[in-house]
C-alpha cells in the first residue's frame, strides 16, 4: 500500500488521486468524512513530518496545536522542574488519543525527546521516524481492540494498523526487542523518552516494555542518574479533534464546545530508577506492575 511504501506523503497523494479518479472512492469518502475527516488529517500528518524536520519535535508540536486551535496548559512540579526538562527521563502514562504525543512534546520542550511508538506512527515520515522507536503488533489487530474506547478511535486505529505490511510474530518480537534496546541507549545518553505502556484494552495489564527499560537503566543508567516521570492528560478528545477538522459548520461548533476548557497536561515528580528496583526488584514484570499500581494510586 502507499503508506507502507512511502509514508503519509505517499498516502496523501494516493488519497487525492483517488478522489479525482474514482467515483466509488468519492462516495465512500463522503460517507466517512463527517466521522473521520481524512483529508485534513492527512494534510496535518504530512505537515507534522516536515515541521519536525525544520523546527524540531517540540516546536513543531506547538505549531500544530496552535493551528487546530486547541487550548492546553501544563502542570509541572516546580521543585523538580529542571530534572524533568533536562535529566535522563522515561516519561510514562496512558496513551489517551492521537493528541498525546503532540501535547507531551509541546509541554516538555526537549530537543532530545523521542518515543516508543506504534510502527505505523514511525512510518509517517523520515523525521518522525527518527524520533521513534517502533513497536510492531505480534498478533493480528482486530477492530474492537485497535484503539481506545469509542467507534471512531477504534476504526481509525484499525485502518492505521491495516495500512502496514504484516510480519510474523517472531519477527515482530525481535524488532520490538531491538527498539527497546535503542530506547534504553537513548536515555543512557541523557535523552528523554515517551512510552505509553497501557494496552489497547483497558482491563488488561500494562505491557512489560517499560519494565524492561527501567531494569536495564537500573543496571546501567549511564553517566548520570535516570528517572521515571508519570504524565496525565485530561480533556484531549479525539472526537472533538475530528469535529474541529470537519467541513460541517455544526460539527466544528461541537468541537469548539468540547475544548471550551483547556486540556490539562500534568507531570508527576521524578523518581530515580534505582528507587523503583529497590521497591519492586529487578524483574521487568514486577517493575511494570509496581509502576501501574503506583500510577493508579496517584489517581492519574
Amino acid at each position: 500500500m502507499a503508506f507502507d511504501q512511502g509514508g503519509v506523503e505517499a498516502l496523501h497523494a494516493a488519497h487525492v488521486a483517488s478522489l479525482k479518479e474514482s467515483f466509488r472512492y468519492r462516495v465512500l469518502y463522503r460517507l466517512l468524512d463527517l466521522m473521520v475527516p481524512m483529508t485534513p488529517i492527512l494534510e496535518i500528518a504530512k505537515d507534522i513530518d516536515r515541521l519536525v524536520g525544520e523546527l524540531g519535535v517540540s516546536a513543531a508540536s506547538r505549531q500544530v496545536l496552535a493551528r487546530l486551535p486547541i487550548p492546553w496548559h501544563t502542570e509541572m512540579p516546580e521543585q523538580d522542574q529542571q530534572d524533568v526538562l533536562s535529566a535522563s527521563v522515561v516519561f510514562y502514562g496512558r496513551h489517551g488519543s492521537a493528541l498525546t504525543p503532540l501535547l507531551l512534546a509541546a509541554a516538555l520542550d526537549r530537543p532530545d525527546l523521542k518515543m516508543v511508538a506504534a510502527s505505523f506512527i514511525a512510518k509517517i515520515g523520515p523525521n518522525v521516524g527518527r524520533c521513534s522507536f517502533p513497536v510492531y503488533a505480534s498478533a493480528q489487530v482486530k477492530m474492537k481492540s485497535a484503539g481506545r474506547r469509542g467507534v471512531t478511535p477504534r476504526a481509525l486505529g484499525w485502518i492505521a494498523w491495516k495500512s502496514e505490511r504484516s510480519i510474523d510474530r517472531e519477527e515482530a518480537r525481535e524488532r520490538n526487542r531491538a527498539s527497546l534496546v535503542q530506547a534504553v541507549e537513548h536515555v543512557r545518553s541523557g535523552g528523554g523518552l515517551l512510552i505509553a505502556p497501557d494496552p489497547r484494552e483497558r482491563k488488561r495489564p500494562w505491557r512489560q516494555g517499560i519494565g524492561v527499560i527501567v531494569v536495564s537503566l537500573a543496571h546501567d543508567p549511564g553517566s548520570r542518574p535516570a528517572y521515571v516521570v508519570p504524565w496525565s492528560i485530561t480533556g484531549a478528545s479525539i472526537t472533538g479533534l475530528f469535529q474541529l477538522l470537519s467541513r460541517n459548520r455544526a460539527m466544528r461548533a461541537l468541537g469548539r464546545m468540547r475544548f471550551r476548557h483547556p486540556i490539562r497536561v500534568t507531570f508527576g515528580e521524578p523518581v530515580p530508577v534505582r528507587r523503583i528496583v529497590e521497591q519492586a526488584g529487578y524483574n521487568p514484570a514486577k517493575v511494570t506492575e509496581h509502576l501501574e499500581r503506583d500510577y493508579r494510586e496517584r489517581g492519574l
